[in-house]
């Protein structure tokens, strides 16, 4: 058994934010951030496993400030309690002494065929710092659900709701860490493009230069409950389940779909909040959309209780 300070596993990226990684507005994409977390937080969960780490949940991750074209940011990630075969690890990134986002999630040591092995190395906090940050994982590992039936269940939470979109894709060995598990951040920037888009469509998006925009200012805790490999078809279907004065919600369900039988796996469903904004920046307010039937007014009573939720982080 090999024993590690939390600062052990600190590992570390260097950002400069790209025109690909841009809206036309020169903000940098939600769906891009997320992908720099998750795979920080990978790298600082391999540096403890040894092995292969798989993103199994993401909580909440909110966006403090908006990161800019040109900006050089840091990414970080700190592994901060190890359970059998698990490990909590924080993640966050930084410009100078400003905390832009930060995230926090679980990831799964795994072997070759993707089965969850054991992780023989330990946290040992050093300091009165990292014993408090062992202890709030240890809490957030305590208070974490996940339904492992859940992933048999491929019902769509969409159907019903009156603007929604369904788009399927092919995993393709660029999205793949290593040409046979999906990347998690690279599921998490597509998702969030699809719940941009359909944010896009809510507000009339005319196109590029055309008017006011969405913007990515949150993503709910979720869990993944069965890997993705290459060559699996993914169906994401994605509903607006709430609408404020300024902002709204998303509904994303991913469906893994196995080319050979057809047979269907729940991947994870999330929530994406985004902001309409106009070429200046500022909030706009949204036209209101009123629940239509039972469903989208049970849907719009649950996304009240989240948003309550993500109000209490600020």
């Amino acid at each position: 058994m090999q024993f590690l300070k939390i600062s052990d596993t600190k590992v570390t990226a260097i950002k400069v934010i790209h025109y690909e990684h841009t809206n036309y507005m020169g903000r940098l994409h939600g769906g891009d951030m997320l992908n720099f977390l998750v795979d920080i937080g990978m790298l600082s969960a391999m540096k403890v496993a040894k092995g292969l780490a798989v993103l199994a949940s993401l909580d909440d991750v909110i966006f403090k400030k908006p990161i800019l074209l040109g900006d050089i940011i840091t990414v970080e990630a700190e592994t901060e309690y190890v359970g059998n075969t698990s490990m909590e690890v924080s993640m966050r990134a930084v410009k100078g002494d400003e905390t832009l986002v930060e995230a926090t999630g679980v990831y799964v040591k795994v072997d070759d065929l993707l089965r969850p092995t054991v992780v023989d190395t330990k946290i040992q906090p050093d300091n009165e710092e990292e014993k408090k940050k062992y202890e709030i994982a240890l809490e957030r590992r305590k208070n974490r659900k996940v339904n492992t039936s859940s992933r048999y269940n491929v019902s769509d939470p969409t159907e019903g709701l009156t603007y929604r979109l369904i788009s399927t894709i092919y995993v393709t060995p660029d999205m793949t860490y290593d040409g046979k598990i999906i990347s998690a951040g690279k599921m998490l920037k597509v998702m969030d493009d699809l719940g941009g888009a359909l944010g896009l469509n809510y507000i009339g998006y005319e196109g590029y230069g055309k008017g006011d925009t969405v913007v990515t200012v949150s993503a709910n805790s979720m869990s993944f409950y069965t890997p993705v490999r290459l060559g699996d078809i993914l169906e994401m279907r994605a509903g607006i389940s709430y609408v404020g004065n300024t902002s709204l919600e998303t509904t994303i369900n991913v469906i893994r779909i196995d080319p050979e039988n057809m047979s269907k796996e729940h991947v994870t469903t999330a929530y994406f909040n985004y902001v309409r904004i106009d070429n200046s920046g500022r909030p706009v307010k949204l036209k209101p959309h009123i629940p239509q039937n039972d469903k989208e007014k049970r849907i719009f009573e649950e996304a009240l209780l989240r948003r309550k939720k993500l109000l209490s982080h600020y």
